[in-house]
């Protein structure tokens, strides 16, 4: 298994209250806030301040090895103490701009940070990812079972350094004895619908570490949901996913060509995310979600019209001997000790049919591979008398799919992902557009799995429950791609990952607890400055005006106080052109402005005059990003379009040549307006092809403001002026104001 139980023989859970430290008082340093909440803190008097001279220092006798760390471990593949110290490093600077030396010594000053195992020998009720934080005048010790535990209490530093910014980075001092309730805390993504670059999951992965969370899980392969055959004649042509990508010509036909991860992604990312703490668990799904392979394959699929087909045919012996040499494939590129089959929403006929092929691959995966398998909760709706086998590990995501309290009674380990509490599903109707972060922190823990009644001990599991091995949350993306962009997408996980986290380490047993309404405003300026982060793309402004370009000095100057300097490249000029614009830039194919900015997400309003030629470039480019394009022609026809993630969405606005235009686009959150001569005439919408959908709904673009034009030889021909961004909405009476005040020709 991924997380297996202390060699100690302690239970999974280390559930203790909280007691009130008899140092909270007014002569002594209250509480710190972190997220998750500490277990408990004993305040000092006084502080310690991080300082240019600072050091952090690994205990030699721990630094290099795994040897006395791994047998405390959960991790398949630990990281030693040097490597988290590294990782502190990195982002101490990043926070604070100080590059802080890491050092291997016994030997430390009062200004230093020491790193340091071998706690359990002093306290031997600490569970494996346990640590003693000690901040005091003779300096910062933190002591930890595990490598991992000590990383997590630089975790807990780094976030009192990001909320003492005002004080000088001035920490106050105190101990803290720090554990959390449940070794599971996972976040679980579905990458199969929606295409996400390796950049983006090492983001992720750098997000859920800082709020302590242990557990990635990826679902690899899925497809947007299915009706029956006869309902769905044109099945085998829906959107597919399948994300490995295997240089074995035989499997490398399943891998999407949009985004697939080879063997030597997942290497890297694996070591990425080692080295902050975290676990890989992959899940490749069968035998229901298999488009990917049936489309390849019909005759794998079940030959009955009231079938999906997306179900695999297990009474289809090629089928079996097919999943087994998937797996042998890619089960060796992951260090997991425990592995996700899937195995939900198949056919419910077919019950005792997949209860046996779930229990071959428990044996399949164990014989084989020495690994653990773990499955979505299925058993209700796969009615049978065979038993599926106990050992297995169950994520439990539904009622209607799975009874936890009756799993726990069989001996089955339960993972808590309950839907709708804890399931994020951007633009569904069934589920969270945006998980409610405050219904999460004051009602929802682990053990909870009805919401609405929690004091119901047939709906819920005890807190101490040795076989709840804790939960986390999931993002499904099951209407596909082109719904969001990975920017929206970001901010709806980020928004949830705290008060999750908060319940998964702490749960509500801290008499330190905080209301919400106390808690919101830091989680917030927490989440808005975690290092290493740079998908929240909202760029810091002394105003409302972000940038500001008039060109009018003979420079791209920034007018809006910020800095953001532009810069003339590959042949753009600074001419006079008169009509009312004074001056303005030429721009050719080749020529483009570059800012230091790259995107910004919603709110915002983007604008600026454009003047083009009468000869364009297909695709021609006004703005664009690694987020996205704004074009001026959607491949010969002459209309603005918006491209983002790899689709484009078509406002049916043409710009004629020779002439000025105003073009501008505004997004509040639910929609993006766009803007001609300054009138609204479009709202950016998609088609969503889902069938119990089949509406247009609107879109919410991120902006692109890295290059006006293109680095690539594919800007707009010809001129462009008043480039503007506002970090909020705008509409159209201000929009009027916001063109004429850069020109003083109306179109």
């Amino acid at each position: 298994m991924a997380n297996p139980l202390p060699d100690n023989g302690s239970s999974d859970i280390a559930v203790q209250p909280s007691k009130t430290s008899s140092a909270d008082s007014d002569c002594a340093n209250p509480t710190p806030f972190v997220i998750p909440s500490l277990q408990k803190w004993d305040g000092g008097k006084g502080s310690w301040r991080l300082s240019k001279s600072t050091r952090i220092v690994v205990d030699p006798a721990y630094a290099s090895g795994v040897a006395a760390d791994a047998r405390h471990s959960f991790m398949a593949n630990p990281s030693t103490l040097s490597d988290f110290a590294k990782s502190f490093q990195s982002d101490i600077k990043h926070v604070t701009g100080l590059d802080l030396e890491v050092a291997v010594s016994s030997k430390r000053s009062k200004d230093d940070i020491f790193l340091t195992l071998g706690a359990e020998s002093k306290d031997a009720g600490l569970n494996n990812e346990g640590y003693h934080l000690d901040i005091g005048k003779k300096g910062i010790e933190i002591q930890a079972v595990t490598s991992r535990g000590a990383f997590w209490g630089t975790r807990t530093l780094l976030q009192m350094i990001i909320l003492a910014d005002e004080s000088g980075y001035s920490l106050p001092l105190g101990h803290a004895r720090d554990f959390p309730n449940y070794n599971e805390r996972k976040f679980m993504q579905d990458i199969a619908r929606k295409p996400i670059p390796m950049s983006d999951l090492k983001e992720y992965a750098t997000l859920t570490s800082f709020y302590k969370y242990n557990t990635l899980h990826h679902h690899y392969n899925d497809n947007p949901g299915m009706q029956t055959k006869n309902l769905m004649p044109d099945w085998a042509t829906k959107y597919s996913g399948f994300r490995l990508k295997s240089d074995n010509p035989v499997f490398a036909k399943y891998a999407n060509n949009d985004t697939a991860y080879t063997k030597q992604d997942i290497r890297a990312f694996q070591d990425f995310i080692k080295a902050r703490g975290l676990d890989l668990i992959p899940e490749i799904d069968t035998p229901a979600h298999s488009l990917c392979f049936t489309k390849f394959h019909p005759e794998w699929s079940i030959r009955n019209d009231t079938a999906r087909g997306d179900w695999l045919d297990l009474g289809n012996q090629e089928v079996w001997t097919f999943v087994e040499s998937l797996w042998t494939e890619f089960v060796g590129w992951f260090d997991s000790r425990e592995i996700s089959i899937g195995a939900d929403e198949y056919d419910a006929t077919k019950g005792d049919l997949a209860r046996k092929f779930i229990n071959h691959f428990h044996d399949f995966f164990g014989a084989k591979f020495n690994r653990t398998i773990r499955m979505w909760g299925s058993d209700v709706k796969l009615p049978g008398t065979i038993e599926i086998n106990s050992s297995i590990h169950t994520d439990h995501w539904d009622w209607t799919y799975s009874n936890p309290v009756d799993l726990v009674k069989r001996g089955h380990k339960v993972s808590n992902l309950n839907a709708p509490d804890v399931y994020l599903v951007p633009r569904s109707q069934s589920y969270w557009d945006y998980l409610d972060d405050r219904k999460l922190y004051e009602l929802w823990e682990p053990w909870v799995f009805d919401i609405l009644d929690k004091t119901n001990s047939s709906r819920n599991l005890d807190p101490k429950e040795p076989l709840l091995t804790g939960g986390g949350f999931a993002n499904w993306n099951d209407f596909l791609g082109e719904s969001f962009t990975r920017v929206e997408l970001y901010d709806r996980v980020s928004k949830a990952a705290g008060a999750v986290a908060e319940k998964l380490w702490t749960g509500s047993l801290n008499s330190d607890h905080i209301p919400y309404d106390k808690w919101a405003p830091l989680a917030k300026k927490l989440r808005e400055n975690i290092p290493g982060i740079t998908l929240t793309r909202r760029p810091s402004s002394k105003g409302q005006f972000v940038v500001s370009y008039n060109f009018e000095d003979g420079t791209v100057k920034d007018k809006s106080g910020n800095g953001y300097d532009g810069k003339l490249n590959n042949g753009a000029t600074i001419v006079d052109v008169g009509e009312g614009h004074g001056k303005a830039v030429k721009l050719t194919p080749k020529s483009y402005i570059s800012t230091p900015l790259e995107s910004i997400r919603y709110p915002y309003a983007i604008g600026l005059w454009v003047k083009p030629d009468g000869t364009q470039k297909s695709n021609a480019v006004l703005l664009e990003s690694g987020d996205g394009r704004l074009l001026i022609s959607n491949g010969t026809l002459p209309r603005v379009t918006f491209e983002q993630d790899g689709h484009q969405y078509d406002t049916q606005i043409e710009l004629p040549p020779g002439t000025w235009s105003h073009i501008a686009f505004s997004a509040d959150g639910t929609k993006t307006s766009v803007f001609y001569n300054m009138r609204r005439q479009a709202i950016l919408q998609y088609f969503n092809p889902r069938w119990d959908q089949l509406r247009n709904e609107t879109l919410v673009a991120t902006g692109p403001i890295r290059n006006i034009g293109s680095k690539d030889g594919n800007s707009v021909n010809g001129l462009v002026d008043g480039f503007f961004v506002l970090n909020r909405a705008s509409y159209g009476g201000e929009m009027a104001f916001l063109g004429k005040h850069y020109a003083n020709a109306l179109p």
